[in-house]
């Protein structure tokens, strides 16, 4: 995923595709991760879990040889739509929800936030190779006399054969990730969910979450520091470089921080210290005031991933966890992807404004206050009080029903 975000752009303007082109086949990136999202919620578990991420995951391979084999810009759409070639830089896709759901059937209880943070970090360290991984076209241009197109299809080569790898290790997946419960043998229908108010109310929630977040994304960032502080790229670099290394601390710490204050808690006032750091970034009079608080944020700024993941699984029966992290997984993907075209519109003049900042953390404080009121009262079991193993169905429905 980190390689394709670096170079699918740039590979496809150079097989001579044009803006437009390029926007519509990225685009259609984000589009097929939602759509085959939809079918893997309700039919997932009846398929069963490992072979679908077998089946998804050979799809992908299948995708990523389309960038090798062919400059056809309708395949290249089709690669895109069924592959994903990273257009918002994150997976969004069916195999997400399945990584989130067979983590949670496995891990217990007293590890399952440990086990999400440990993923996120391995996720985030992939990226971040795949991203240097970028680099691998110029060189062999440099070294081996290909030219640029041919080095990139060895390069998108390359990545096709590791998730070629990926497929095959994939099949030696334990049976103990699928469902355990009667209702996965059949169609799953997410509005006849006994928990279906609470996987609703919390995806919408980090919609707007992911609605926000995306008015703050890395490019944004580095723009920001550019135009009003003159850095040259070569200064910025090394600052989000930081700040991701930053990130993966706090994906190692929130476990432990979860541990003395809650999964919920964990997530809100963690979120309240990073999105302050915002409007101290965007306000910040000199540059080394703004890269400082943008880096003190990146201690704060992912701990809400793995305690959001571990307490979206664990707050719903087994048999609703696909549909709680496919419907999760969707909204977010849809929030992320409206917000950068309203960040370009806020900072639309002839003067800069603080503007996106300010409306990306009044939007997150007003996520984070919804979370807390509207959850605090439903805990995971390992948060629950001596003698009991959480809610019972019967009372979450009561809980909802108030």
């Amino acid at each position: 995923m980190g390689i394709l975000s670096v170079l699918i752009a740039i590979y496809l303007g150079l097989l001579g595709l044009d803006t437009a082109q390029i926007g519509f086949v990225l685009t259609l990136s984000l589009i097929g991760g939602v759509v085959l999202s939809l079918p893997a919620t309700v039919v997932g578990d009846m398929i069963g879990r490992k072979r679908l991420v077998v089946g998804l995951s050979l799809v992908t391979t299948l995708a990523g040889a389309a960038l090798s084999l062919t400059d056809s810009y309708a395949w290249l759409a089709a690669g895109s739509f069924l592959g994903g070639y990273a257009a918002t830089g994150m997976n969004v896709g069916p195999l997400l929800q399945l990584e989130q759901t067979a983590l949670a059937e496995v891990a217990p209880d007293s590890r399952r936030t440990s086990a999400f943070s440990y993923l996120g970090i391995v996720s985030s360290a992939s990226v971040a190779l795949g991203a240097l991984a970028g680099g691998l076209p110029p060189l062999l241009t440099r070294f081996s006399g290909l030219e640029l197109v041919d080095a990139y299809r060895v390069t998108f080569g390359a990545y096709t054969g590791l998730n070629l790898a990926a497929t095959a290790l994939y099949l030696f997946l334990t049976p103990a990730i699928e469902a355990k419960v009667r209702e996965a043998r059949r169609v799953f229908n997410p509005m006849a969910a006994s928990s279906r108010s609470r996987i609703f109310k919390f995806s919408f929630l980090l919609g707007v979450d992911a609605f926000a977040g995306g008015m703050i994304i890395n490019p944004l960032i580095a723009f920001w520091l550019a135009t009003k502080f003159g850095m040259s790229e070569g200064a910025i670099a090394p600052v989000i470089a930081i700040s991701h290394l930053l990130n993966m601390g706090s994906l190692w710490v929130a476990p432990r921080i979860a541990v003395r204050f809650g999964l919920l808690n964990t997530m809100v006032w963690t979120q309240v210290i990073a999105n302050g750091l915002v409007v101290v970034f965007g306000l910040a009079p000199t540059a080394p005031l703004a890269i400082g608080a943008w880096l003190v944020r990146g201690l704060f700024n992912e701990m809400d991933v793995p305690t959001r993941q571990s307490y979206a699984m664990a707050v719903v029966e087994p048999g609703e966890r696909m549909a709680m992290a496919g419907i999760a997984n969707v909204s977010r993907a849809v929030g992320r992807a409206a917000s950068p075209a309203l960040t370009g519109l806020l900072w639309t003049g002839a003067a800069l404004s603080v503007s996106p900042f300010v409306v990306a953390t009044a939007i997150k404080f007003g996520y984070n206050a919804a979370l807390l009121l509207g959850f605090r009262d439903i805990r995971p079991p390992e948060e629950a009080p001596p003698g009991s193993t959480g809610l019972s169905p019967s009372e979450r429905l009561r809980d909802e029903q108030l």
